[in-house]
């Protein structure tokens, strides 16, 4: 009788232990790798010992209408077991549910959506280097379930030593990723389709992406070092491009050759359908910070692979800091690229989704803005434009429901920390030229132009070698407030605006310069591979400087007058290479348009307000020159009106120049003939006067030539009907207020 009862409450307990079972499993990921719409593949590992596991699914939350599927395959990561079910024929656009199993029970339900057949809107996440700072990858990964995009796309090194304890940590912390919801009135958490990337610290293992994640981008059903590049469509709006940067290292060409070849078909395929293209690989071609190399193999694949097939938007990770450039095109028969505001690739990175931020310390010419930070992109994709946004990690940030997100496929959580970035702010808006590369919107673009200037002239003045000039300094150029052998150092920096229309207005300026050493040392990269190096900050002074010096001749004598007597601003500059962005405040810029409308250039100086310590400012000589953003607005006509254009009656007032500089103006041809009387007055040094008829005036080609001692120049010609006139004025020595005045007769 007694072990009759005791039978019976066994069975019991059994019966309501089943009930509430859950599967030994955990560690859950969900990726897609080339049908969006239709597939996906959940992935999972044991906890423990599972027996039989299986996946139940559906398009329901009833779970009476799931459906069961077996283990596609499995893979070992090392000592890190996974399993990976490829769901199919999945509908379109739809919620898909479902429950991890075994033969204990089932793991807590989950759920999906897959990608639109249609060209529909919607948002996603790319970011990279989650390889350590777990505290702030944790950061990243909440505030994704708060953002719920449609997929994310990951750029690489997901772990630091790509060791199986490691990558359970992250798979661990992914599960932060997912979204807390209740659907007919049953719990479930929503899980993001995840597109990963290798990454340098994958390079232990090749075949880590299909290990770890499930991934077959050959679709050969084998996991190997093949399965890390492939394209999916998202929305029938964007073609996805994942692409392994590690193949350019020694022993893979094999694979690197097979990978272009397939990259070329396809770009060719698909170079105007879907509307966009965007790529992601580990490996920036030029990283923003100088202890990273630039990757000159990259851009030989693909630079100009990417201009020719419209690649819209690209996603670069690995050197751990925040970057936006502008459209870039590659430049012919070189390794750079240059701004190309008519049309180009964007690129977007670098990294930093946990992995310690370092110095954003190298900018180029066509760098809109960068910056040490934790961070990562936020894509909102319509059939008009692509808008990129900069998410910083804090708690901050309020959470999207899931009929916020059914409502918009475009909404976002109020209270993000958005980074702010120069020129374009907080939403870089790309759009499409008519040849289908990416354009972008500036900030009010009505009426303005923005134009990123590369210093023309900078160099150092020191006060203890008064009659030395520094230009070309193999350090750059130093500030400092006494120094043993220099005395006080100060740099000087001009920027050439005469492309600009004269008759447009400043509206803004910003002043971006890096600090030295050009290279960093190989203590200090090895140490922010872990932690980010910060040395001690010293504090420099920005100033207003008389833009009227050459770089090849300017030393203490002639250049400490061209300071303005107070600083407008002071930033701290740091020994290990960091870089500056200055806004320029409303009273300053009044001092700045007027140096536009008085030599068209703008003048800027540093010093330093440390009593003994030294920072060397990088200069044009290293290829890091310092860059003034600014936007002018004006009319269409102001715009389109050449600077040099003059017609008669006409006076230009207060012109300037350096001595060698050989200015040209321009007077538009009419149908009459004309007597012109050109005249050359005021100011001080000594300028030549040179005209010629119907073509481009020079020292060896002029119809008139007055070359005074001074300033008093003249030139009287007939100029037939329909010739247009060319003036041209030569500083043999430097000149200032210089009247220059054209009539006719």
């Amino acid at each position: 009788m007694i072990m009759r009862s005791y039978k019976a409450i066994l069975a019991l307990l059994l019966f309501c232990y089943a009930g509430v079972a859950i599967s030994a499993t955990h560690l859950f990921r969900l990726t897609w790798d080339s049908d969006p719409a239709h597939e996906a593949i959940v992935g999972f590992s044991p906890k423990g010992v599972s027996v039989s596991p299986y996946v139940l699914y559906g398009t329901s939350a009833d779970e009476g209408q799931w459906q069961r599927e077996e283990i596609t395959y499995r893979a070992n990561f090392f000592s890190l077991e996974s399993y990976f079910v490829r769901l199919t024929d999945l509908p379109a656009d739809s919620a898909i549910y479902f429950k991890v199993c075994d033969f204990d029970g089932c793991a807590p339900p989950l759920w999906f959506k897959t990608a639109s057949n249609e060209p529909a809107p919607f948002t996603a996440i790319a970011g990279g280097d989650t390889r350590t700072g777990w505290t702030t990858r944790q950061e990243g990964n909440k505030l994704v379930a708060k953002i719920r995009p449609l997929f994310v796309m990951h750029g690489g090194d997901f772990t630091n030593g790509n060791t199986p304890f490691e990558m359970a940590g992250f798979l661990d912390d992914w599960q932060l990723t997912f979204s807390d919801d209740v659907i007919d009135g049953k719990s479930f958490k929503r899980i993001y389709p995840i597109i990963p990337t290798h990454g340098n610290h994958e390079d232990t293992n090749y075949a880590t992406l299909c290990q770890v994640f499930g991934v077959d981008f050959v679709r050969d059903n084998n996991c190997d070092e093949q399965d890390t590049y492939g394209a999916l469509t998202v929305n029938q709006l964007a073609r996805i491009y994942t692409l392994n940067s590690q193949y350019q290292e020694s022993g893979w060409q094999v694979y690197a050759s097979q990978m272009n070849a397939w990259l070329a078909s396809d770009l060719q395929s698909n170079q105007y359908a879907p509307v966009w293209r965007i790529a992601q690989y580990h490996k920036p071609i030029f990283p923003h910070f100088d202890g990273k190399s630039s990757n000159e193999g990259l851009f030989q694949w693909w630079a100009t692979l990417f201009h020719k097939h419209n690649m819209n938007l690209v996603v670069e990770s690995d050197t751990h800091i925040n970057k936006l450039t502008y459209p870039l095109v590659p430049q012919p028969n070189t390794t750079a690229f240059y701004r190309s505001d008519n049309g180009g690739t964007v690129y977007v990175g670098e990294g930093s989704w946990g992995a310690p931020a370092r110095s954003a310390n190298q900018s180029y010419p066509w760098t809109v803005d960068l910056a040490s930070i934790q961070q990562f992109k936020v894509i909102s994709v319509t059939a008009n434009e692509i808008k990129v946004r900069t998410a910083e990690f804090d708690d901050g940030a309020s959470t999207l429901s899931i009929k916020e997100r059914e409502a918009n496929p475009l909404a976002l959580p109020d209270n993000i920390k958005w980074w702010v970035a120069n020129d374009v702010g907080a939403v870089f808006t790309l759009t499409q030229n008519e040849k289908g590369l990416t354009t972008y919107a500036p900030l009010n673009s009505e009426n303005q132009r923005a134009y990123t200037l590369t210093a023309s002239h900078d160099s150092f003045i020191a006060s203890a070698k008064p009659t030395m000039n520094y230009n070309a300094y193999p350090s750059g150029m130093m500030v400092v407030k006494n120094h043993h052998h220099y005395g006080e150092a100060k740099a000087l920096i001009s920027f050439d605006a005469s492309h600009i229309a004269k008759c447009a207005q400043l509206n803004s300026a910003t002043l971006s310069f890096q600090s030295n050493p050009s290279q960093t040392s190989a203590i200090t990269g090895l140490a922010s591979e872990l932690l980010p190096v910060y040395s001690n900050p010293t504090g420099v002074a920005i100033s207003l400087v008389e833009p009227r010096f050459s770089e090849n001749t300017v030393n203490w004598n002639t250049g400490y007058s061209l300071f303005s007597e107070d600083s407008f601003a002071t930033v701290d500059v740091i020994d290990a290479g960091n870089n500056i962005t200055l806004p320029i405040d409303k009273i300053a810029l009044l001092t700045l348009q007027q140096q536009f409308s008085d030599y068209a250039a703008f003048g800027l100086g540093i010093s330093s307000d440390h009593p003994v310590q030294q920072r060397f400012i990088d200069a044009s000589e290293n290829h890091k020159a310092p860059v003034l953003h600014v936007t002018f607005s004006g009319s269409e006509d102001c715009f389109s009106t050449p600077n040099n254009l003059i017609t008669p009656p006409q006076s230009i007032e207060n012109l300037n120049a350096n001595r060698g500089v050989f200015e040209t103006y321009i007077v538009d041809a009419v149908e009459r003939a004309r007597t012109l009387f050109i005249h050359l007055n005021g100011g001080y040094g000594n300028a030549d006067l040179y005209v010629q008829i119907g073509q481009e005036v020079g020292f060896s080609d002029h119809l008139c030539r007055s070359n005074a001692a001074d300033n008093t120049e003249s030139c009287v010609i007939d100029v037939p009907s329909g010739r247009a006139v060319s003036i041209g004025i030569n500083a043999r020595t430097q000149y200032q207020g210089l009247h220059l005045s054209v009539s006719e007769n």
